[in-house]
């Protein structure tokens, strides 16, 4: 399996849907230079987070993101650093306190000291025009050594029409940063278009790291001043800043106020009501993780995992690493909510890595039973969205078949506890059925057990099928088992209301089917 962004032995906080990793300064260097080192076609993205960030990315809507994309970007970083009080403050606010402030302005500067030491070398991209150039000059004043593979600062089109022509600007500029053989590249563009510009060049980009680092080249070149180190240490160097630019700051400032406390809102309500549940309780440990397996017929797996009432990060954590591990076993792995009153907000980072396996190549897990109220705490860290719910899908990959070509008939059966599941796909014909003794088969199975027959992956259900399976149509008992149906989609039931010949009398929706695959037995309920 590929390498995941999300990787568990990656160790980030999400307190609002993009995660931080928990480093120090002297941590955030030594990862970038490792990633410097890997000259393997990869460009790799390190982002500085901060209050602006949240608030383009995601906005004030709980709904759906402000921008997508930027939030895709940020998501998907190779290493994202806490830029800003308020991002420790999140953090906290989750249950995982981040170690360290690590922001744009003092990274520049420790990985110059760093690079004029490895014999390594920074592209400046970004700045107004002369500010990359002249930061480029400081700072090989303060790090005799230093190697300033270029500079350049470009007018980057991120909207507007503008938008449309700015290929052929990019392919010269990605060709001068890849020709300067530069190892480490610093954008300066400022969000979003500094993770915009990346994200649309990070196919033709050979260098090995790019950092978006916003103002850090004025603050370097002192056209902005940052305020003093005590001033930084009580985390007041916002307040510092609007003495320096109190016309265009104090507004910016006051809006980012208010939209943060927007959107962190909903995390002090859903913190408030998960320190009373998990009060006096200790949630179930990794220990408690049992799998109920279920085979098919097709020798393919499938896995059911009933979570806890209540889930809490070790339990979470290790159930992700599981995943992660058995990723390419090919088996259908089903993990069901239904039971679960509250997640521990510290862990709602490691649903970011079920999104990804969810969305990786081949991937076949699927997530059910999503309590609303569970649902309204992942919406509240920003990771709802992220995550594929959608519960008749869960059932479509399960009564799928991979061999089946050109609509041809195909069977998939799964023995639970008290009950048979069997699913018809494909096109349903009276001779299809009779040449893979279907019919034998559902009339052997009901007269010991009841037995489901689901019908939503039919591409077309012809009027002799109908015929041959109508005898299943009555809700009676067939020996010791009933015969019920779902998965009737609007053209299987156009179908036999146009045979003529009576229709289904107990049918079970979707909620009650996975229901029963997760319990393992037949509760039609009438």
């Amino acid at each position: 399996m590929t390498a995941l962004t999300h990787d568990p032995a990656r160790d980030c906080v999400s307190p609002l849907g993009i995660p931080v990793d928990n480093l120090t300064l002297e941590d955030t260097v030594d990862r970038i230079f490792s990633m410097a080192s890997l000259r393997d076609g990869t460009a790799r993205l390190v982002s500085t987070l901060n209050v602006d960030f949240l608030v383009n990315a995601l906005g004030s809507r709980f709904s759906s993101a402000r921008h997508p994309e930027l939030l895709d970007v940020l998501r998907h970083s190779d290493l994202v650093t806490a830029d800003g009080f308020p991002i420790i403050w999140l953090s906290r606010l989750v249950g995982r306190p981040l170690k360290q402030r690590v922001c744009g302005s003092d990274l520049v500067p420790a990985l110059a000291a760093r690079a004029a030491g490895e014999k390594r070398s920074l592209f400046l991209l970004g700045g107004a025009a002369g500010v990359a150039q002249a930061a480029a000059e400081v700072l090989k004043q303060r790090n005799p050594g230093l190697s300033i593979a270029g500079t350049a600062a470009p007018f980057v089109h991120t909207a507007g029409m503008e938008l449309a022509a700015s290929g052929s600007d990019d392919e010269a500029l990605v060709k001068a940063i890849n020709e300067s053989g530069a190892d480490i590249l610093l954008i300066g563009l400022g969000n979003p278009k500094q993770e915009l510009w990346f994200n649309r060049n990070r196919d033709s980009l050979t260098v090995p790291v790019s950092i978006g680092v916003g103002g850090s080249f004025e603050f370097i070149t002192g056209t902005v001043k940052r305020a003093p180190e005590w001033l930084q240490k009580l985390n007041m160097e916002w307040l510092y800043r609007i003495t320096q630019d109190p016309g265009r700051l104090f507004s910016r400032y006051a809006k980012g106020l208010v939209k943060l406390t927007a959107l962190s809102w909903p995390l002090v309500t859903s913190r408030l009501k998960e320190k009373l549940v998990f009060a006096g309780r200790t949630p179930a440990g990794p220990d408690a993780i049992g799998w109920r397996k279920v085979w098919s017929a097709r020798e393919e797996s499938l896995a059911v995992l009933r979570l806890p009432e209540l889930v809490g990060r070790q339990y979470l954590e290790a159930l992700v690493q599981q995943l992660v591990e058995d990723a390419d076993d090919g088996g259908l792995r089903i993990i069901d909510f239904g039971r679960v009153r509250k997640v521990e907000m510290a862990a709602h980072q490691a649903l970011l890595t079920l999104a990804e396996l969810q969305q990786s190549s081949g991937s076949a897990l699927q997530l059910m039973a999503i309590p609303n109220s569970v649902k309204r705490d992942l919406a509240a860290t920003r990771v709802l969205d992220a995550l594929h719910l959608d519960d008749s899908d869960t059932l479509a990959a399960l009564g799928s078949s991979k061999g089946s070509q050109g609509g041809q008939l195909f069977c998939r059966s799964y023995v639970l506890n008290d009950c048979a599941l069997t699913f018809l796909g494909g096109k349903l014909s009276e001779r299809g059925l009779a040449e893979q003794g279907i019919i034998e088969c559902l009339q052997q199975t009901s007269r010991d057990r009841d037995c489901i027959i689901d019908l939503r992956n039919v591409t077309l259900l012809e009027s002799s099928a109908v015929a041959v399976l109508q005898p299943f149509f009555a809700d009676r008992n067939v020996g010791e088992g009933r015969v019920v149906f779902s998965g009737l989609t609007d053209h299987v039931q156009q179908m036999i209301q146009m045979v003529g010949m009576g229709e289904p009398d107990n049918i079970v929706n979707d909620s009650m089917l996975l229901s029963v695959v997760c319990d393992g037995e037949a509760n039609h309920g009438g």
